[in-house]
């Protein structure tokens, strides 16, 4: 890696709040926000848009089971579109937590071995 590009990747990790190892594991990990650019605050957002999401489908999934009991299928098939989703929606999701946290818990360890080195 010539000079640039290493200060380049620096700069980049000093943006995304990691340290380089951590954010080049990262991008080699192909974790999702990193590779758009993001950081640690991306992430949680990243997060917190997919557990939204998650939450809309339990609600759905609870009102297309009320419909099917009370028999009422006409509208039971509103529902039809996000059933047949509804398992790359999931996998979406957890493929994007596991990254998540796993790349949170990099940095909080990272930042935990920098800070009782300071001392």
């Amino acid at each position: 890696m010539g000079q640039e590009e290493a200060a380049a990747t620096m700069a980049a990790a000093k943006r995304a709040g990691m340290s380089p190892g951590d954010y080049v594991a990262g991008l080699v990990a192909g974790v999702p926000v990193l590779l758009n650019g993001g950081g640690r605050s991306d992430h949680i957002a990243a997060l917190t848009t997919s557990n939204a999401h998650v939450a809309n489908l339990s609600r759905n999934i609870y009102t297309l089971t009320r419909f099917l009991t009370l028999a009422n299928v006409e509208q039971a098939r509103v529902y039809r579109d996000m059933l047949d989703t509804l398992n790359g929606d999931v996998r979406r999701h957890l493929m994007l937590a596991s990254s998540v946290l796993a790349e949170l818990g990099r940095t909080g360890r990272s930042t935990q071995h920098s800070e009782s080195r300071r001392r």
